[in-house]
């Protein structure tokens, strides 16, 4: 067998290309951290969303509420009017009273002459009268038909801070108006659940030309600065009533809106990262691993760091030695020794199993030209992949065979050469039933056998196995290491015993490890086996030395 020499190792090391893999790993880094970041990205928008929307919401109902207020303040304003036309002045406290009284929104109403006088109101008669002025820029303007809204100010009689909703009189009388309680204009916020602006969050109720009627949340100081100097940190919401003299402005921190977003941030985001992290570290390892094996497989082909172990194949009636299995090994100077199941697979997909299955071939007849010498009836089984059979592409195999012997025109079953294929039952094959056939009978013509592997475990469909040219079955030692521990299986074992004996098969045990499984199949009349009782797989000097134990 080939051996591993000094300064191969440093040698294969500067051969690989470490930046081959770079745009898969960060695909698969991508892959890994995206759906995170997109379901972040998503959470982040819909808490913007919820907040503008419940703003909005809120808005919207202050602004129907203020639009109710000032069209009933008109209608009492309008009907008021009427019914003061010439009364005492006994009757027009108790009119004016009339209309307090039956509304809770309105504190006071009264009487102002067209030089701002207030002469009368619900409270009673004013004697002398007095000047009214709600505030600076708010006076009663006795030349405007609609509505006015006054602002917020105090009368010599309601001390308490009111807003003032104005209306021109008829004839005697200048004007009148209703004084409203603030607090009107904000007491259905009190009906919304869990309603939290934060800290710097408001609700205000502006005139049109910007004095502030009322508001909720933050001091009217941050929000005459928050209005002159809007942020782009903020979420607002604004509307107007329908006659334009109200103004409502909803606004919320975005912080304070992101809040519940942020703190599971805070929880989620490091856990995401680790796993992110780890998922990204298996999978391109798994990768890594897998392309590397590839790009090492041929690079481990020819540099001859494939060998074969050979495990004997027993007649169980004499105990001796009639053939062996193939079993490849790759001798990894840096992974050490490589079993078949991790790198096969990889050979299969990329298509390379081809090269390892001439090269196997290759061997195993330079092998037994050794053997045969001194042991000319041995033969040896070769796995091979159903791939190759269900393709119909077999001319590189006949290449093989034809290469690897010296003397191919005496090729047949009666030549010195002696091997048997061993196929897995395989959905596929079967698929490909008639392609398969043909591949076995082209072999056939070289003196090949072939055999069914780890029968039991497969595809077993009975109908298609009539059909192929078949000459073993193996019994997976799945089956043979059971028979001691459950009686299913023992009597699962007997049904494909029977199976191949009608069939005509030869039949071959796998992983027989103990005498007793040993006693129950030799006494049903399986012919071979094969497993740990008798040896384990042995490098070619090895085999040699346990077939010469057999003839001393």
């Amino acid at each position: 067998m080939t051996g591993f020499r000094v300064g191969r190792n440093s040698r294969r090391r500067g051969r690989r290309a470490p930046g081959v893999y770079r745009k898969l790993i960060l695909l698969i880094v991508c892959i890994s951290v995206l759906p995170t970041v997109v379901l972040l990205v998503i959470s982040y928008f819909q808490a913007i969303a919820y907040t503008r929307t419940n703003l909005e919401s809120i808005v919207k109902k202050a602004t129907e509420e203020t639009d109710k207020l000032l069209k009933d303040a008109d209608t009492i304003l309008h009907r008021s009017n009427v019914d003061l036309q010439n009364a005492d002045s006994k009757t027009s406290v108790n009119i004016l009273q009339r209309q307090i009284y039956t509304d809770f929104r309105f504190r006071e109403a009264g009487i102002i002459t067209s030089e701002g006088y207030l002469t009368l109101s619900s409270l009673g008669i004013i004697d002398p009268p007095i000047p009214i002025s709600f505030s600076p820029k708010a006076g009663f303007n006795p030349n405007e038909p609609d509505l006015q809204v006054l602002g917020s100010g105090r009368s010599q009689v309601m001390r308490e801070e009111s807003i003032a909703l104005a209306l021109k009189g008829d004839e005697n009388i200048g004007g009148l108006y209703l004084l409203v309680d603030p607090v009107v204009l904000t007491y259905f916020l009190e009906a919304i659940p869990n309603l939290d602006l934060g800290p710097d969050g408001y609700i205000a109720f502006m005139t049109s030309n910007d004095r502030l009627l009322s508001s909720i949340g933050a001091s009217p100081q941050n929000i005459f600065a928050s209005l002159q100097n809007p942020s782009s940190h903020a979420l607002r919401s604004i509307r107007t009533t329908d006659d334009k003299k109200i103004t409502i402005v909803g606004e919320v921190r975005r912080q304070w809106a992101l809040r519940y977003w942020l703190r599971e941030l805070s929880i989620s985001a490091p856990l995401t990262v680790i796993i992110s992290g780890l998922l990204s570290y298996f999978f391109i390892r798994q990768v890594h691993q897998s392309n590397s094996l590839d790009y090492e497989l041929k690079l481990g082909l020819a540099q001859n760091e494939f060998e074969i172990h050979y495990q004997p194949i027993i007649d169980l009636e004499t105990r001796r030695c009639i053939g062996s299995e193939a079993l490849l090994r790759w001798r990894h100077p840096q992974r050490g020794l490589i079993y078949p199941g991790l790198f096969i697979p990889i050979a299969e997909q990329t298509g390379f199993i081809l090269s390892l299955t001439e090269w196997l071939i290759q061997k195993v007849i330079q092998d037994q030209t050794v053997l045969q010498t001194r042991f000319p009836d041995l033969y040896t089984s070769v796995n091979l992949s159903p791939t190759q059979l269900n393709t119909g592409n077999i001319e590189r195999l006949v290449q093989t065979l034809n290469t690897a012997v010296e003397q191919p025109e005496q090729f047949s079953e009666q030549s010195n050469v002696r091997i048997t294929f061993e196929i897995t039952e395989n959905k596929i094959v079967e698929a490909q039933e008639q392609v398969v056939q043909d591949s076995i009978a082209r072999l056939k013509l070289w003196g090949t056998r072939f055999a069914i592997d780890d029968f039991g475990t497969g595809y077993s469909n009975i109908s298609y196995l009539q059909r192929l040219d078949v000459d073993q079955l193996k019994l997976d030692q799945l089956f043979i290491r059971g028979l001691e521990r459950d009686t299913n299986t023992a009597q699962l074992v007997d049904s494909l015993i029977d199976f191949g004996n009608r069939m005509g098969l030869t039949l071959i045990a796998e992983g027989i490890e103990t005498e007793n499984q040993y006693e129950y199949l030799r006494a049903r009349g399986v012919q071979y086996g094969q497993g740990w009782l008798f040896s384990r797989a042995l490098p070619l000097e090895e085999f040699e030395r346990f077939l010469d134990s057999q003839n001393t």
